[in-house]
Formats: structure tokens, sequence, C-alpha cells
């Protein structure tokens, strides 16, 4: 994969990202945590391959952006994805979010025309959590129980026309089930609205076995031609080899 890579100045950090071609429609957003886009580079290489060429970038306080989290916030991820697609993608676009991802990609529908919504372990925030600074404050605002039931992610995808397919994990400790329920249900408004659940998986080990992988990728892959696959809701289980 024949990547390019950029360095944008924002505030007083500089996005280092890549591209794999000129002006893509497709961006990767990747999670909180020790997570970069570097996490997602073998899922990339596989779009590429089936004609998909891909941007991501790592936000403040991850990969080769570097700086810390502190200071931060929801609101700061959002912008910084905005200054990446000015930059590097053409509209309508591909968004592909994994966990706080998830959300700036949903967020990210207000401002760009988007085709495709692919959600990875999906997380939603309640509005309260969007301008408060990463760390203590922010953990406090989101452990309250039950604190994305307000999330305003229900609301704007409730306005979502595109595609949207949303690969949850099977055994996910940070996100409950009942949070990927209500996003599919509030998108009523999808072109196709699919819900794939990964048999076996975790939050941080979404694909256990490459056969996993392989499955995902073709779903996201019908995606980004449209859609073609359908509305159904898809949950495979590989104890069973069926579908429900």
């Amino acid at each position: 994969m024949n990547l390019q890579t950029f360095a944008l100045p924002f505030e007083n950090h500089v996005l280092r990202g890549d591209a794999c071609a000129e002006r893509c429609d497709t961006i990767v957003l990747h999670g909180a945590g020790q997570s970069s886009r570097a996490r997602f580079s073998r899922l990339r290489e596989g779009l590429n391959t089936n004609g998909f060429p891909s941007v991501s970038f790592d936000f403040i306080g991850h990969g080769e952006t570097g700086g810390t989290l502190i200071g931060s916030s929801l609101k700061e991820r959002t912008a910084q994805a905005e200054v990446v697609i000015n930059h590097a993608c053409a509209e309508p676009l591909t968004l592909i979010g994994a966990s706080m991802g998830a959300y700036t990609a949903i967020k990210l529908t207000e401002t760009f025309s988007v085709d495709n919504l692919i959600l990875l372990v999906p997380a939603v925030y309640t509005p309260q959590a969007y301008e408060t600074p990463f760390g203590p404050a922010f953990s406090a605002v989101i452990r309250v129980p039950d604190s994305w039931q307000d999330s305003d992610a229900f609301r704007i995808l409730e306005e979502f026309n595109g595609n949207l397919l949303v690969i949850a994990a099977e055994a996910d400790a940070v996100i409950p089930m009942a949070v990927i329920q209500k996003i599919q249900a509030s998108a009523r408004q999808a072109e196709t609205n699919r819900l794939h659940i990964v048999p076996e998986s975790r939050h941080l080990s979404l694909f256990p076995t490459q056969q996993d992988f392989q499955l995902a990728l073709g779903m996201m892959v019908d995606v980004c031609r449209g859609g073609q696959a359908g509305t159904e809701p898809i949950s495979r289980l590989r104890k069973s080899g069926t579908a429900d």
C-alpha cells in the first residue's frame, strides 16, 4: 500500500497521518486509550485492495501526532477530523470510526455529506462530556450510570439517510449492547441499516480469527459499494454456523 504522509498544523500541534491516494472519500478514525491509526493498517490494506483507498491520522495524544490527551476533548477530536477531511478527502464520504472514533464519525455527519457510516464497537457520550477536557473531569462525567442514554448521537442518527453498518463485539465489557441496539434503532431513515456481532470477540479484540476479519471486511466493502447487501440485521454465530 503506497501511503502519502501529511502533517497538518492544528492549534499548537501537528496532526500526522497518511492517505492511500489523492482526495480519498474514505477516512478511518481510531479510538481512545493506546489506539492509533497503525491499529487499522490491515483493515485499510483490505479496503485498498478492494478499490477503496483511505485516509487516516493520529488524534492528539496518540501515535505519531503525539502530545498529551489532557486538555484535548471530544469537541477537539471532531475539529481535528474536520481539518484532515478538508485537506485530504472528497465528499460524499465513507466514515469508519472505532470506539470513541465512532462518536466522532457520527458528529461529522452533521458537517459533511456522508454516504456510508461504518461504526466498530461504537461509543456514544452525553452532551455534557463533549467540551469537558479529557482527564478526571471527563471520566467523572462518563462514569455516571447510563449517562450515554441522552447522547446527541441518537438524534443525529435519526437524520442520517445513508448506509449504516455497525460491527459489535459479542463480549464487549466496555460498550453495553443496549448502546448498540439504540444506535441501530435510531437510524430509522438510513438507506441500509445492518448490525453484525462478531462471536467470541471483545472490545480490544474485535476480530479473533482471520475468518472473522474477512467476513467483516466483506460487509464493509459491500457498504462502500452502495450497501447492496441489504437492510437485514446480521449476527453470525461461529459455533452454530447460522445467522439470526
